[in-house]
């Protein structure tokens, strides 16, 4: 008997192939790369038609501004128009004031860039890209106006007018043609989130290792900052996105609720489980206290649940149709801002571009003012990123290409050019490809280097004339640029991987020991910043050995301060003398056990200030009684985490 050959799923069922995920994101990509051609061809004609000189500036607007999502694309024009009218205007005020004296103008331009820098990596949120631009819009304005300070304000002028065509076109392509809101992937992202919360309750009702549950903890962690990032774009998405905002806020209080209360129950389980040695009594203070911390848990986890239908309804009066708890005024995220980190980076950029000003004043190369202003821009631009090299990198690789697009544009394709249909056919095939590769992750930074390069070197304009000496000495500075400022960069702005993790690390037990000690103010910002330095802690943990256990204990050692920050409270309740005085010895053993360096292992006299506590207010039995016995039991359980 024959045996029929193999056939391939996708041949024998078609469907199989239209709908694989791998074809999704090749249609998703090529819809994304004909709206931006389109929005692209919108902007050169208008640019074109009102007799504008740089349509370059309008392409490569565009390109920078155009994101998946409609809603981001509205926010990141905003954003993008603010900082490029806060940085030609900064420009015209600076550049003329300083014309006289090249050297101080370069070092006050290199002081504004290091500022917006500085602002930029503090905000943290797609709002820091108009900190980005307001720095490097005076470096593409402010160094080629230092040989003609008269044209200064022309120029500005100009780019202005140039980045708002830009802007316009590619919102109203996005906004208009088979838009993509950016509701849906919040409302995805959110269900995920949940979904994945529930699943490792149960996992770890069911006995779940550690490793398990502390990875996925950290994952909802970073999940967390994903979703307050989308948030930002909610406002520019529809009519409802504010409603939404306040949702996800809320949300986002809970879910904290549902980090802390998961893993003291964790822990909880797993010390009833191994049945810790010590008085008989804790067993069972803590059984007690496990039971209302589920109970509090499965409540967190349904009232998550009931956010989620709000956000879907996305209703302006959803605070009157859920209970009164969720519906008061939310945190929302706080994010972890590092001040000496951004200050860092900014002083790196202002040295690398003050050395290379300098040296371009002292050899006097007429192309230099190029060089520096790709200099400035690649400092400000890919600053943020604690490794800064690799992106520069692929933006030179992407550079390099889009210069030899850019001379075969030049030399074979314009000059055949006769009008604008023509010349938009012709642009069509090198946008068409960018816009695709755009739409992909790992050659974001490449594709812009040739989408932002090739119209330069081609000369694209009103006559698109080539002049071949200008290209080519544009294409040697721009070379040049992005090499000196992949040095300066690698030198002056990267920051070391492990120095980073320390740095957070120690950045997190400073703050744990301010927070047992009383010196916290709000105790749920001080809960959302933590979370949000353990998401940025997580990724930096990935593949050590000690990782899990890292995350256990930060858990616990955020459980425990807070459990002591409580004690200080109802302590200035307690009438007993006895309950007083063990109270006090109680806070003062704990604050000096978390400003204790690395690694804080418990000691016997804090364990011993805890059972002579629980003792006292069992004899003098405060009306907080309960309250103080559960807090007691819930320190003493997360200090023993360390001696597992």
């Amino acid at each position: 008997m024959q045996i029929p050959a193999p056939t391939r799923p996708w041949l024998s069922r078609p469907s199989a192939l239209l709908t694989s995920p791998a074809l999704k994101v090749d249609r998703e990509a090529v819809l994304f790369s004909l709206k931006c051609l389109l929005a692209a061809i919108l902007g050169l004609y208008v640019s074109l038609r009102i007799g504008l000189t740089r349509p370059f500036w309008v392409i490569g607007t565009v390109y920078l501004v155009s994101q998946p999502f409609s809603g981001a694309t509205l926010s990141r024009g905003l954003f993008r128009l603010l900082g490029t009218v806060g940085g030609a205007v900064a420009t015209v005020l600076l550049v003329p004031r300083f014309a006289n004296a090249p050297l101080v103008l370069s070092v006050v331009l290199a002081a504004w860039m290091g500022l917006c820098l500085y602002l930029a990596m503090l905000d943290r949120t797609p709002r820091a890209y108009a900190f980005l631009l307001a720095g490097y819009t005076t470096s593409l304005i402010g160094f080629p106006a230092v040989m003609v300070p008269g044209e200064v304000f022309t120029i500005a002028i100009t780019r202005v007018q140039e980045i708002s065509i830009g802007i316009l076109a590619a919102t109203l392509v996005h906004g208009l043609v088979l838009p993509r809101r950016v509701s849906p992937r919040v409302h995805a992202r959110v269900a995920s989130i949940l979904g994945d919360a529930e699943r490792w309750t149960q996992d770890m009702r069911a006995g779940a290792r550690d490793t398990v549950l502390a990875e996925d903890r950290s994952k909802v962690a970073a999940d967390l900052l994903e979703l307050h990032t989308l948030s930002i774009h909610l406002p520019f998405d529809s009519a409802h996105g504010v409603a939404q905002v306040q949702i996800l806020r809320a949300l986002h209080d809970r879910m904290l609720d549902v980090l802390m209360l998961s893993s003291a129950v964790d822990e909880s389980m797993a010390q009833l489980r191994a049945q810790p040695a010590g008085t008989a009594a804790w067993p069972d203070v803590l059984r007690a206290a496990l039971c209302r911390r589920q109970a509090e848990l499965d409540a967190a986890h349904h009232d998550c649940r009931l956010l989620e239908d709000q956000l879907h309804a996305a209703r302006p009066d959803w605070r009157r149709r859920v209970p009164v708890h969720l519906a008061s005024k939310a945190n929302g995220h706080v994010l972890h801002r590092d001040h000496r980190v951004a200050l860092r980076s900014a002083l790196g950029a202002f040295v690398g571009i003050v050395l290379s000003c300098a040296l371009w004043i002292a050899t006097a190369w007429s192309d230099g003012a190029t060089a520096v202003s790709i200099i400035g821009t690649a400092c400000v631009l890919f600053g943020t990123a604690e490794a800064p090299a690799g992106h520069v990198m692929r933006y030179l690789i992407g550079s390099t290409i889009g210069v030899v697009i850019g001379l075969f544009y030049a030399l074979v394709i314009f000059p055949g050019l006769s009008d604008f249909v023509g010349l938009a056919m012709a642009l069509a095939p090198a946008l068409l490809v960018c816009g695709s590769f755009l739409a992909r992750p790992p050659f974001i930074m490449a594709a812009l280097g040739v989408v932002l390069t090739f119209p330069l070197i081609a000369g694209l304009g009103a006559t698109n004339a080539s002049n071949i000496v200008g290209a080519l000495n544009s294409g040697v500075a721009l070379f040049v640029g992005t090499a000196a400022a992949l040095c300066s960069m690698s030198l002056l702005q990267t920051l070391d991987s492990n120095r980073s993790r320390a740095r957070l690390q120690d950045v997190i037990r400073r703050d744990i020991a301010r927070r047992a000690a009383g010196q916290v103010r709000n105790a749920s910002d001080w809960t959302s910043r933590m979370v949000d330095r353990l998401a940025l802690l997580a990724p930096r943990l990935r593949g050590r050995a000690d990782a899990a256990r890292t995350l256990r204990t930060m858990f616990a050692d955020m459980r425990a301060a807070s459990a002591v920050a409580e004690l200080r409270v109802i302590g200035r309740t307690l009438k007993d003398r006895s309950s007083r005085e063990c109270h006090a010895l109680l806070m003062h053993r704990a604050t000096a056990h978390f400003r204790a360096p690395t690694p804080r292992m418990v000691n016997a006299p804090l364990l011993e200030s805890l059972e002579n506590t629980r003792y006292a207010i069992l004899a003098g039995n405060p009306p907080e009684t309960e309250r103080v016995l559960a807090l007691l039991s819930g320190l003493r359980r997360d200090l023993l985490v360390h001696e597992d």
